[in-house]
């Protein structure tokens, strides 16, 4: 399988962003409240807390209330073609893939992510996540791609409508802490269509 990063930048026009942070704003779900973390105390390193054997740590939320709201099945008319068009997107780098997850999560501030490649096969063995920014009214909250040797060698900075797809079980990558306001994403991740 070959390795994907792909930005860009005017996927979606800022007004039809809003939409989808209304929609968090009015649903308000604790979809992943499992996998969500609030601990204050955690601090961006390069060196896990709790490493898995290879080092890793996973893809945890930390120092805030994430939230996220699924709207994998949506019936509205924009919702449904952002999260099709997305998709077209993605299966023209791997046609043998499916949507897995869809929502919309919130980063309030203090929230961010550590380094980490993910390999969660809770839904599923991830090939691709796509990250549709909603909005670009707060202060950090990059995602950045991280080399081995602790340095940033790709940073994507928000703004609404802007749309990143990457291979998330091949690039090594974090969320920069939100500092102020709040982040909000529309995440996507596909997993292979399992052919059995």
């Amino acid at each position: 399988m070959k390795k994907v990063m792909y930005v860009e930048e005017d996927f979606l026009s800022s007004s039809l962003c809003q939409p989808f942070i209304d929609l968090h704003e009015k649903e308000n779900d604790s979809f992943l409240e499992s996998v969500t973390h609030s601990n204050s105390s955690e601090s961006l390193s390069y060196s896990p807390d709790i490493p898995e054997p290879d080092g890793d740590y996973g893809a945890i939320y930390l120092g805030g209330d994430v939230r996220p709201v699924d709207i994998k099945l949506s019936k509205d008319e924009l919702f449904a073609n952002v999260i099709a068009n997305v998709t077209k997107i993605c299966k023209s780098f791997h046609s043998d893939i499916q949507l897995d997850y869809c929502g919309v999560i919130r980063w309030p501030k203090g929230t961010f992510m550590k380094p980490h490649y993910d390999k969660s096969d809770m839904f599923g063995a991830n090939v691709l996540a796509a990250f549709l920014y909603l909005n670009h009214d707060f202060v950090g909250g990059h995602t950045q791609f991280d080399t081995l040797d602790d340095e940033v060698w790709f940073d994507v900075k928000p703004n609404a409508g802007k749309l990143l797809i990457f291979s998330n079980r091949e690039y090594l990558h974090h969320v920069s802490k939100v500092e102020s306001g709040t982040r909000y994403v529309l995440s996507f991740w596909f997993n292979r269509i399992d052919k059995t």
